[in-house]
């Protein structure tokens, strides 16, 4: 079927070369050539975008390209028509590619700024490359030939990178807004055939900084090799590179697809950390078919540090991470958007539980971030900014001389104070066996897993605005974390039942992940499971099946039993660690 298409579609446009003017088809639909840049370093990428001006009724169209073939590579194209028009793939014979693409049905043709085809090049040799177009063919939507217009042809200069003519230049000082023309992409394609990894080098580079620009075949190649919904980009910097510079072509990016559906995450490891990112971050965001987006890691130069941050980071590394789309910072992105990995090596007497991620405020100020994970495995830290800004991982020695005999409890306890969601209650003791109330496990939850929202409000009728636990309880119960008692109280001060918190972190993990263990109301065959309350009888069964609790003694859950604060901190730290 598609080759009859095909085989119609170019007769047609025969045909339609031989029609006269009607004198409904008096109008001008003009096609113009317009490149992101005047010149290109020799090895690097430039595209060339063909885009309807003024269109009145543009319904179908066969153009010729002319291009210098000396200086210039032909790589691929891209167009923004192919979800609402028959694109044909372009045909390349020596130093002309003739495009062509109609659409279909019943419908108006294109009106007004259009851009149809964005095509890529590799400067291949030192000189002026010209391109032009040499032919056009356009049609309206009455299926009549019009008064198709060129516009004018553009001139690329080539220049050798190593000719010394502009010994200044830095690659890194463009923010993004040209994709084209800033990179030091590997000179030899990236090979993605049956694979859905990229494996590119930088070029050398000047004052510590690379720029490296991502293909928009290639990227789209290696998505449709995917398996696992991800692309992966390895990019090898050297130990001189200080600051990397990757743009991807965010458009291609936001399409990627493999034969089992979208590709929903790009996952770029450098030398100097690795930064995941998923597609829905440009989901509401404007692009168009050169889009850039550019991901920059750089090492912060201690120097240019304050004093204080000095001393609390000692000789941890600080990286600066930016992202930017076409040269505008992106500021705020959704938590599930980014993750980071970065190295870390535990020194001696290290615990990974203490290893945290901190970044630096605007102020000069240290801030935990308090999904930080080390992984064993990999030697790296993982975590999930809703920023982008200075971020450093820095061990927090942390210990409490009350802990004797609570050695279960040492890790849930150690991890959370070293994220400053529990403290001592006196100097140096935890106090494990103290009671924990409702309010506090509430905060607990709340703060470790970022689900604070300053604009909540809470109605409970025992709650006071402006208390220490006031925002937390509102905030869990806009999210229906809590729903209080019959009387309308929360229960502030009441210690928390066994029965309860496991109620709490149930709600709790299906709020922050969508792989909660299944609860069916069974009980796990406590032996009191009959004085489990019918409201939490899922709950207990879901984090007795996912370990995040146990029965007090054999067989037996306790569930009116009052929570310690050791058993409060591991549950937490437990399901802390079990939401990946």
């Amino acid at each position: 079927m598609k080759l009859k298409f095909q085989l119609f579609f170019l007769a047609m446009m025969f045909i339609a070369t031989l029609l006269p003017l009607t004198a409904a088809a008096q109008t001008t639909d003009e096609v113009v050539l317009r490149s992101q840049t005047p010149s290109i370093e020799l090895g690097n990428n430039a595209t060339i975008t063909i885009a309807g001006k003024a269109l009145t009724d543009l319904y179908a169209a066969e153009m010729e390209l002319t291009y210098d073939e000396q200086q210039l590579a032909y790589t691929g194209y891209t167009s923004s028509l192919n979800n609402q028009a028959y694109v044909l793939e372009p045909k390349v014979q020596g130093n002309k590619i003739l495009l062509v693409f109609t659409l279909t049905g019943n419908k108006s043709g294109l009106t007004g700024d259009k851009d149809l085809f964005t095509l890529s090049f590799k400067a291949s040799q030192a000189g002026a490359a010209s391109v032009s177009l040499s032919s056009l063919t356009t049609i309206n939507s009455q299926l009549e030939k019009t008064n198709g217009k060129m516009g004018n042809g553009i001139t690329l200069s080539v220049n050798n990178s190593n000719s010394g003519t502009n010994p200044g230049t830095n690659p890194g000082t463009n923010p993004g807004s040209n994709p084209g023309s800033q990179g030091a992409e590997n000179p030899s394609t990236p090979n993605t055939s049956g694979t859905s990894v990229l494996l590119l080098e930088t070029m050398p580079v000047n004052n510590g900084v690379a720029s490296i620009d991502v293909g928009s075949k290639a990227l789209l190649e290696a998505g449709k090799n995917s398996k696992d919904d991800s692309v992966t980009i390895k990019v090898n910097s050297g130990s001189d590179v200080k600051e990397l510079q990757l743009n991807l072509p965010a458009m291609e990016l936001q399409q990627l697809r493999s034969e089992s559906g979208d590709v929903k995450t790009v996952k770029v490891e450098t030398n100097l950390a690795t930064v995941s990112i998923n597609r829905d971050l440009l989901d509401k965001r404007t692009l168009s078919d050169t889009s850039n987006l550019q991901l920059s890691i750089a090492k912060v130069d201690p120097a240019n540090l304050s004093q204080d941050i000095r001393e609390e980071v000692g000789s941890s590394v600080v990286y600066d991470f930016n992202l930017s789309l076409d040269g505008s910072k992106i500021t705020k992105f959704n938590k599930k958007s980014i993750l980071v990995e970065v190295p870390y090596t535990l020194a001696p007497n290290e615990k990974p539980n203490q290893v945290v991620i901190y970044y630096i405020t605007e102020d000069g100020k240290l801030e935990i971030v308090r999904n930080g994970k080390y992984n064993i495995e990999t030697g790296k830290v993982q975590f999930q900014p809703t920023h982008f800004s200075k971020y450093t991982a820095n061990h927090v020695q942390v210990s409490f001389s009350d802990m004797n005999g609570y050695s279960w409890a040492n890790e849930g306890v150690l991890g959370l104070a070293a994220r400053e969601v529990v403290s001592g209650r006196s100097e140096g003791n935890f106090i494990p066996a103290g009671e924990v109330t409702r309010a506090e496990f509430v905060k607990m939850l709340i703060q470790l897993f970022d689900l604070a929202d300053s604009t909540a409000t809470a109605a409970f009728t025992d709650i006071e605005a402006g208390a220490w636990y006031y925002n937390s309880i509102a905030s869990a119960q806009k999210i229906g974390l809590v729903q209080g008692k019959d009387d309308g109280s929360f229960g502030v001060n009441d210690q928390i039942s066994r029965e309860d918190m496991a109620v709490l972190i149930y709600r709790a993990s299906k709020i922050i992940s969508s792989t909660t263990a299944l609860a069916n109301g069974a009980t796990s065959n406590f032996l009191d499971g009959d004085q489990i309350s019918t409201y939490a009888k899922d709950a207990v069964w879901a984090a007795k099946q996912a370990g995040l609790m146990d029965g007090v003694s054999e067989g037996y859950f306790d569930p009116k039993g009052k929570s310690t604060r050791a058993q409060a901190a591991t549950v937490i730290y437990r399901l802390y660690q079990e939401l990946k």
